[in-house]
Parts: C-alpha cells; sequence; structure tokens
C-alpha cells in the first residue's frame, strides 16, 4: 500500500474480485468441473426444456466434453442432430466455451 493526500490505497495489482478468488480456490481444489456440472443440472429445464429434462437420466463434463444420458433412444437420435444447438446453449449459459463436444449414450 501506499500513501496518496493522507489516504492508504491499495495498489491495482494487489485488487482482485470476489469471483475471481473463487475460480482460483476451485481451480486449486480441482472442483471447478463438478460445480460446473452442478449448476448445468440445476439449469438444464430452462436451457433444453422440460421434456429433454425429464428424459435426461445423467450429464457430466469432463475434458470438455458434455456426456448425456438419455432414456429415450428417439430422444437421442434427434439430439444427435442438434449437438452444434446443445454447444451453443451450453457455451452461451457460461459466457465461454466449456464444452466443445457432446456425446450422447
Amino acid at each position: 500500500m501506499w500513501k496518496m493526500e493522507g489516504q492508504w490505497t491499495m495498489s491495482k495489482k494487489n485488487e482482485y474480485t470476489i469471483g475471481d478468488l473463487l475460480n482460483k480456490m476451485l481451480k486449486s481444489y480441482n472442483i471447478e468441473g463438478k460445480v460446473q456440472e452442478t449448476d448445468l443440472r440445476q439449469n438444464w429445464e430452462k436451457l433444453m426444456g422440460s421434456m429433454i429434462d425429464r428424459h435426461t437420466r445423467n450429464l457430466a463434463i469432463k475434458n470438455g466434453k458434455l456426456y448425456l444420458q438419455v432414456d429415450s433412444a428417439v430422444l437421442r437420435q434427434e439430439l444427435s442432430y442438434g449437438k452444434s444447438l446443445i454447444l451453443e446453449k451450453v457455451n452461451d449459459f457460461y459466457g465461454k466455451e466449456v464444452v466443445k463436444d457432446v456425446v450422447l449414450r
């Protein structure tokens, strides 16, 4: 810290937002992916609609891939045609590219 006209201020390089600090903590504990998965699962219905949400049994994000398990072969086939739309919606949700591919099971 340095003094400027009677006030103490911190230099710019020591200032961090709470979001920055939380992201660093999540990365250091290696739980960032699990937090993203939980957040995505909680918002899945808003992103994909109630019908897709009802048939989604599991989802996971690993190594830039979104793994989706659905209980309907017909829906799985339809979703395979819309992978690019799923990628776009999920990445828009995060505001950055988190997923590069979708794997349907």
